[in-house]
């Protein structure tokens, strides 16, 4: 038996998307197979979806406490990728476009993913962009032309 863990972007479930974010998904999907048959689908909440920071490793604590051992995903920061070997999770690569958790379930039974061995983008890759620009409100010193 194998427990597989997938990012969703919703509430989970079979056809539900894949986020394509690991640490900040908004949920994870845990689907139970057996002889390539699904015996059990579970769905869990990501509380680290809006963390300031870390969320790569708290999600990867929720993806050990649940029993996975192996993972399907898009984007997978370093310490996500740390805590995942650690933990012994084999990690495999979706494919880089929308994608439903059945249909990448599909390929993974198929034998079509592969597997990664470390992250694949930068730590705080899934933050988001909060940026703060700094316009310049220009003030001209022209000059006024007298007659």
């Amino acid at each position: 038996m194998s427990i597989i863990a997938i990012p969703s972007l919703g509430n989970g479930g079979l056809n539900d998307q894949m986020s394509p974010r690991f640490g900040r998904c908004a949920s994870f999907t845990f689907v139970e197979v057996e002889n390539n048959e699904i015996k059990a689908v579970k769905t869990v909440p990501n509380p680290a979806a809006n963390a300031m920071g870390g969320a790569g490793v708290q999600a990867t604590q929720i993806i050990g406490n649940n029993g996975a051992n192996a993972i399907i995903v898009g984007f997978l920061g370093p310490n996500a990728s740390s805590g995942l070997n650690a933990l012994n999770i084999q990690i495999f690569q979706a494919p880089n476009q929308a994608i439903t958790i059945k249909e990448v379930l599909n390929l993974y039974l198929e034998g079509k993913l592969q597997t990664i061995a470390t992250s694949n983008v930068a730590s705080h890759y899934g933050m988001g962009g909060g940026g703060r620009g700094m316009g310049g409100g220009g003030r001209g010193m022209g000059r006024r032309n007298l007659p």
